[in-house]
């Protein structure tokens, strides 16, 4: 499924970093509600989230649930 009203990533993840802000939401939030809204697929949200926006929610789990700040998360460590 196409996600509606996004050309592109930067779009999308406005839409997903002001209506998190406007709801007092993280952002990880946002896109479940999003997606439960939409009825998109987790998958092709994923697909159109900007490379900062991916950043950014990571972090908030880094912050939230007090992971460990790492570079990057290999899939062993799941």
């Amino acid at each position: 499924m196409d996600i509606p009203l996004f050309n592109t990533s930067s779009e999308f993840s406005i839409f997903i970093e002001e209506t998190a802000i406007k709801n007092g939401w993280t952002r990880l939030e946002t896109l479940t509600w999003f997606c439960e809204e939409t009825g998109a697929e987790y998958d092709d949200v994923a697909a159109k989230i900007s490379k900062p926006l991916k950043e950014k929610i990571y972090e908030d789990a880094c912050k939230s649930y007090s992971m460990p700040k790492q570079t990057s998360v290999k899939l062993d460590d799941l």
